[in-house]
């Protein structure tokens, strides 16, 4: 009996050895890191399907570059502290000016740093720099106008951001306009939030167009419901702006037929043929072609004061 209760004791023991060596050994593997299986620069740098603003993108290593950009999409970041719609277009070409650029910005110092914390658009650059690989910078002319990669800050989102854009424009100019008619705008509905318009083409390139007004213009927006503007008439319209609009001399010289007790506001919001949305502001008789920009240097906006015919269409379109 002495023997047959040490053997059980035995057992036990190494029962309970191993439960427990299998507990412990079941910790440690939670608290152990998986081991990854190593892959290429190839497959960390690659997407599935075409490049768009939803493609997920690492960041670009540091700069400068390695290698010189083949193609380029700026995208608009929905976080910036100033709303924005960036153009659709890929840029495909010679991208060697915005590689200069980039390779020529100021790193951010470790420590802490002054800056203005002005507001402005935040974006991201997404480069293919081969056929398998992509990756992504991105930039915030607001705050202190950084550009980010995937190790540090650099001083000078607002040129980047300016060089990127103006290469959209470069391209469009050597290609034909689109011929579809883009999708009619609504009407703004926030009053404490910007519109998000579009940082690349003209106003008075507008090829579709909805009339938004109300009579107590301090208090706008929101508008009441969009009027389509008949895209003959939006032709006229434009013609008048493109050609009468003068720099700002003056401002409040509204030219209300009820004198400034009878302000009211109204604004032709519309696209371009490559879709950028824009917005031609007015109070009364007096509309804005441009917005006046706040950056130092920068002419003051221009004024266009409707000929009597362009009157009458806008007066009509006030319904």
């Amino acid at each position: 009996m002495r023997g047959r209760g040490l053997v059980a004791g035995v057992l036990a023991a190494v029962v309970v050895f191993l439960v427990a060596a299998t507990v412990v050994q079941r910790i440690d593997d939670w608290e152990r890191e998986p081991e990854l299986e190593p892959i290429s620069a190839d497959e960390a740098y690659a997407i599935d399907g075409p490049l768009t603003c939803h493609t997920e993108l690492r960041e670009v290593p540091t700069l400068p570059l390695e290698v010189e950009p083949v193609a380029l999409l700026v995208c608009a970041d929905p976080d910036g502290s100033m709303p924005w719609t960036s153009p659709a277009d890929v840029v495909e070409g010679d991208l060697s000016e915005l590689r200069a650029v980039l390779d020529g910005l100021e790193e951010t110092p470790d420590e802490d740093y002054a800056c203005t914390m002005q507001g402005g658009p935040g974006y991201d650059l997404l480069l293919r720099f081969s056929r398998d690989r992509y990756a992504r910078i991105h930039g915030d002319t607001g705050g202190c106008g950084v550009v980010t990669t995937g190790v540090g800050e650099w001083f000078g989102a607002d040129e980047v951001l300016d060089t990127a854009l103006a290469l959209v424009e470069e391209q469009r100019e050597r290609r034909p306009e689109p011929t579809a008619v883009p999708e009619e705008p609504g009407c703004p509905k926030v009053s404490n939030r910007g519109p998000a318009y579009s940082l690349t083409g003209e106003v008075t390139d507008m090829v579709v167009a909805v009339s938004c007004w109300a009579p107590d213009a301090p208090e706008l927006p929101p508008f009441g419901d969009p009027v389509r503007v008949p895209r003959r008439q939006l032709a006229l319209l434009m013609a008048d702006a493109e050609a009468n609009a003068e720099p700002l001399r003056r401002t409040g010289d509204y030219d209300c037929p009820g004198g400034l007790d009878e302000l009211y506001s109204q604004v032709l919001v519309g696209r371009t043929a490559w879709g950028d949305l824009h917005a031609l502001q007015g109070w009364c008789r007096e509309f804005y072609v441009n917005t006046w920009s706040q950056r130092a240097g920068d002419e003051p906006p221009r004024v266009w004061r409707p000929s009597p015919r362009s009157q009458r269409i806008l007066d009509a379109l006030r319904r």
